[in-house]
């Protein structure tokens, strides 16, 4: 956190859709003008402190910032508990509470019903964010952190907005492999995309809280995954209104 940062306010969030209440965390600039909307997708260990951490993250970068708990509460100990829950997961059903939170974030003044809103996803969520982006309209553009869970790649079809996508060269949950799967699959359909690798990073490098202690070339790739992540999603989600008064402030 710098001093350039926005100053924040976050608070416990909830929304409900298909008849089930979706608890959420929320985070949004404190000056209360219009922002871009972003839905943020945890990993399989759920809504965590670090989850939240994150979720101030963007919104002192300037977005109204919405991490909804498609995990139903769980915060798993353990990889192996975390990797069964992730398994268990009713992926449509999570899909849904997802693509809803877009329409949350449309429902606050902050963002607005003609707001723009996109995705972003760690690990897990960077799958459920794919298919959320594929089997919805909800949201005008999606950052990619690693996705460890592989949608059909005939599910990239329908995917009508710009991806950005991040990897590291050291990731064995998601090799490269599977990342040269899905990019092909990408060029096939026609959508467009930009992906960045970080050299020696592993899986989950950039799910850090700012005060984590960790490597400093880890904290080097993780800030920089942020920044890029950061002017993709403002280039693409801002109306014309939010870049005058950009310009004039």
């Amino acid at each position: 956190m710098t001093d350039q940062d926005e100053l924040i306010v976050s608070l416990h969030a909830g929304y409900e859709t298909g008849g089930e209440y979706v608890n959420a965390y929320v985070a949004r600039p404190a000056d209360g003008g219009p922002r871009p909307g972003v839905v943020l997708l945890s990993g399989m260990h759920g809504l965590s402190w670090t989850q939240r951490e994150i979720t101030r993250i963007y919104a002192r970068a300037g977005f109204v910032a919405l991490s909804p708990d498609f995990m139903d509460g769980m915060l798993p100990h353990g990889r192996t508990e975390a990797l069964h829950a992730k398994n268990s997961l009713d992926v449509p059903r999570a899909v849904a509470q997802i693509a809803a939170g877009a329409g949350f974030l449309r429902s606050l003044p902050w963002v607005g019903p003609q707001g723009k809103v996109g995705v972003m996803g760690f690990c897990l969520g960077g799958g459920l964010a794919l298919l959320a982006v594929a089997r919805t309209d909800a949201f005008q553009a999606s950052v990619i952190f690693h996705q460890s869970l592989f949608p059909d790649n005939r599910e990239m079809k329908t995917i009508k907005h710009r991806l950005q996508c991040h990897y590291g060269t050291h990731d064995h949950s998601t090799p490269k492999d599977e990342v040269d799967s899905f990019t092909k699959a990408l060029d096939q359909y026609g959508v467009q995309y930009e992906v960045h690798w970080y050299e020696g990073m592993g899986h989950s490098f950039a799910q850090i809280t700012p005060d984590a202690s960790v490597p400093p070339d880890q904290r080097a790739a993780a800030d920089l995954s942020y920044a890029r992540s950061f002017e993709f999603f403002l280039k693409e989600l801002s109306t014309a209104q939010q870049v005058e008064e950009e310009a004039h402030a």
